[in-house]
């Protein structure tokens, strides 16, 4: 039961301005609602703004007890300022949500100078509506928090090189986020055609990976996102929650089409805390950062898509270029020496009836001969009839051999393994196209490495072959070379020679400590 009230205006003290009117006059300048209440908890005294914040009179609250009539209690509310105020003999301010009005306020207590008639001390009560402007701080900083985890999200996305780096950079922040309410557990997917692909997983059990690696639109949550471009969250025990495995419990999804131009590009699944629905503002982050993510995999898949294309064309390309040297290797050796040793015999026949002619015969049998051993050469650079005949193997051994040969100065040992299981001849266009980067590594050495010692190595692992040049010359800097389009022609035909096979080259490069080239090509061509 509240204590008995005191009676209205009983205030006394030493105080200059302890008469009523006087304290009400400084209470009603006061914008929002003031109180003097009594260590008992009792209403002395309040100004007009009562009638705004509590719908109520100020006669209807002067002499009542302030629990009941602020907070509808017939006691003290926990978070009660009075009552600390009395203890600390001092003033206390805190924030405290008012239930009954569903707002946040300022409150504050102040010892006054002034009693009661019964002689309880007196205190100042203010009561400040905080709601909008705590709303608003709120606001900005789940405003900010949403913009900062944006931005390392933006700024991981730069450094992503293919589609399942995105989908990498887009899990590992949004489960790194505590205020999202997501666990870590998320899967990532791509479209493939009219399928899902998952691509990147966070915590999935072996079971899970195998039921949900492949899902055609509109199979179970993820799919449905898919078909109709929509977020959706639901339990597990939903209807279209409908791949189920051994052990599965009740859980939460919160499932993100990724987007570019209203076209579904994948689908992010994340597993929630709790069956809450996400709130608005988590869910615009969401979509933000789905969205971020689905310009970065648009523009990523654009590239991969080119460079696809290119390497199609390239690969068209080579195969036509080594047609042409096929097809002009065949007329200089067919035809052109065929003429030349022509020539020459006839040469021969007029020399044999005119005994003048022999020494002019001679000196141009001896030209004739040089430009037949020119014309051969020629042929066998452009399209040496021993790699289509013998295959790689032999081909640059040969190579390799001449080459020695003409440059006594340098050392190269050459060694082709492969397994004994293995048949000796590659397809045709991994031939062709690791015989020339060989030439074109082995001619860059001379021409510039001054090297003593060279290792060609081609080894066959599994499905894949390794082409390794090594050499201890000179060396030099490969991304200075890189960026001069003038001095790096060569690295260039190197590298459009192996990406339409779906292989890597790398060069590794120190001044004075010579180069590596390494090539790495699948056995079998793409298509």
């Amino acid at each position: 039961m509240a204590p008995k009230a005191a009676e209205k205006g009983q205030l006394q003290g030493s105080h200059p301005l302890a008469t009523g009117q006087e304290i009400q006059h400084i209470l009603d300048a006061i914008p929002f609602y003031v109180l003097l209440v009594d260590s008992e908890h009792h209403i002395l005294a309040v100004n007009h703004a009562v009638k705004r914040d509590l719908g109520l009179s100020p006669e209807q609250v002067v002499g009542a007890y302030c629990p009941i009539v602020v907070h509808d209690s017939s006691i003290p509310i926990a978070e009660c300022p009075l009552v600390e105020a009395i203890e600390k003999g001092g003033a206390v301010e805190r924030e405290v949500y008012d239930s009954k009005n569903a707002r946040w306020m300022k409150l504050a207590v102040f010892p006054t100078p002034l009693l009661t008639g019964d002689g309880r001390p007196v205190y100042l009560h203010f009561a400040h509506d905080i709601t909008e402007a705590r709303n608003t701080s709120e606001h900005l900083s789940r405003s900010l928090e949403h913009h900062s985890a944006l931005y390392n999200l933006l700024q991981s996305l730069q450094y992503c090189q293919n589609s399942a780096q995105i989908l990498e950079a887009l899990i590992d922040q949004i489960t790194s986020l505590s205020w999202l309410g997501v666990t870590t557990n998320a899967v990532g997917f791509l479209v493939e055609g009219e399928n899902l692909v998952l691509t990147a997983q966070r915590n999935l059990n072996a079971e899970q990976i195998k039921r949900c690696g492949r899902l055609a639109f509109g199979e179970c949550l993820c799919g449905k996102a898919a078909q109709t471009g929509r977020n959706i969250t639901v339990s597990s025990a939903s209807e279209g929650h409908n791949i189920h495995y051994d052990g599965m419990g009740e859980h939460w999804h919160a499932v993100m089409p990724i987007s570019h131009e209203e076209r579904v590009l994948g689908v992010i699944t994340l597993y929630l805390n709790s069956g809450d629905e996400l709130d608005t503002f988590r869910i615009d982050f969401l979509k933000a950062a789905a969205a971020a993510a689905g310009a970065a995999l648009a523009k990523q898949l654009a590239y991969e898509n080119a460079k696809r294309i290119r390497e199609k064309s390239m690969g068209k390309l080579l195969s036509y270029e080594e047609d042409e040297r096929k097809r002009i290797a065949t007329e200089l050796h067919d035809q052109v020496c065929q003429s030349l040793s022509a020539l020459l015999l006839e040469m021969q026949a007029h020399a044999s009836q005119h005994e003048s002619l022999k020494e002019i015969q001679q000196s141009c049998e001896a030209r004739v001969r040089g430009l037949i051993d020119e014309v051969r050469q020629m042929a066998m650079q452009l399209r040496p009839t021993i790699l289509d005949d013998y295959g790689l193997e032999s081909a640059l051994g040969r190579y390799i051999k001449e080459l020695a040969s003409a440059h006594k100065e340098l050392v190269i040992d050459y060694q082709y393994v492969y397994a004994p299981e293995r048949e000796k001849r590659l397809p045709a266009p991994v031939e062709v196209s690791l015989y020339r980067v060989a030439m074109e590594a082995l001619n860059n050495i001379i021409s510039h490495a001054s090297a003593s010692r060279v290792s060609v190595v081609i080894l066959w692992q599994h499905s894949r072959i390794l082409l390794l040049i090594e050499d201890d010359g000179c060396g030099f800097d490969y991304s200075a070379v890189r960026r001069n389009v003038d001095r790096c022609l060569g690295l260039i035909d190197m590298e459009e020679r192996v990406a339409p096979l779906g292989g890597t080259l790398r060069i590794e490069s120190t001044l004075h400590k010579g180069t590596t080239v390494r090539v790495t090509v699948p056995t079998e061509t793409p298509n």
